[in-house]
C-alpha cells in the first residue's frame, strides 16, 4: 500500500528540517578563510570522494545545473582546494581533483561536524545511528530513483 498524502506531506515537512539543520550544522562550523559559500564544502566532499571528475558529471550528481558547479569549481581552484586538468581522451573537458590541501580542509571541516553530531546523540548507541543512516540512505536512494538520477 502507498504512503498517504498526508504522510507525505509530514515527510517533506521533516526533509526540510532536516536540510535546514543540515544547513545550520555547515555554517556553524564553516572556516570562512577562504571566502567561500558552505555549499563549497559539499561539492568539495564529492569530489575527494569520485577523486576525478567531469563538472558535467558533478552538476548531474548534485542535480543542478553545470555553470553553478563551474563557479564553484573556479572558487575553490582559486582557493587550492581543487585542480583542474584536460581529459586525456577529450581536451576540450576538464576533470578536477582536490588537492592534498584541499583533503586536509574537508578533513577538517567534517571533523567538526562529527564531533558535533556525537554530542547532539550522545544518548544513542551505534544501533541506532546505523538504522537512522539506513533509513536516510533507502529514502534517498528511492526519491533519487524516481526522479530519473
Amino acid at each position: 500500500m502507498e504512503p498517504s498524502v498526508q504522510s507525505s506531506l509530514e515527510l517533506i515537512r521533516n526533509l526540510m528540517r532536516l536540510s535546514q539543520v543540515q544547513h545550520a550544522i555547515k555554517t556553524r562550523f564553516w572556516d570562512d578563510e577562504f571566502g567561500l559559500h558552505p555549499a563549497a564544502g559539499g561539492l568539495l566532499a564529492d569530489i575527494v570522494a569520485r577523486e576525478e571528475c567531469r563538472v558535467s558529471d558533478l552538476a548531474e550528481h548534485r542535480v543542478v545545473d553545470t555553470s553553478v558547479v563551474s563557479r564553484q569549481i573556479a572558487q575553490l581552484q582559486a582557493a587550492g582546494l581543487v585542480s583542474r586538468r584536460p581529459s586525456p581522451s577529450d581536451g576540450r573537458v576538464a576533470l578536477i581533483s582536490a588537492t592534498e590541501r584541499g583533503v586536509e580542509v574537508l578533513r577538517g571541516w567534517r571533523t567538526r561536524q562529527a564531533d558535533l553530531i556525537k554530542q547532539a546523540l550522545v544518548d544513542w548507541d551505534e544501533d541506532s545511528v546505523g538504522e537512522a543512516n539506513r533509513v536516510l540512505a533507502a529514502l534517498t536512494a528511492a526519491l533519487r530513483a524516481h526522479l530519473g538520477d
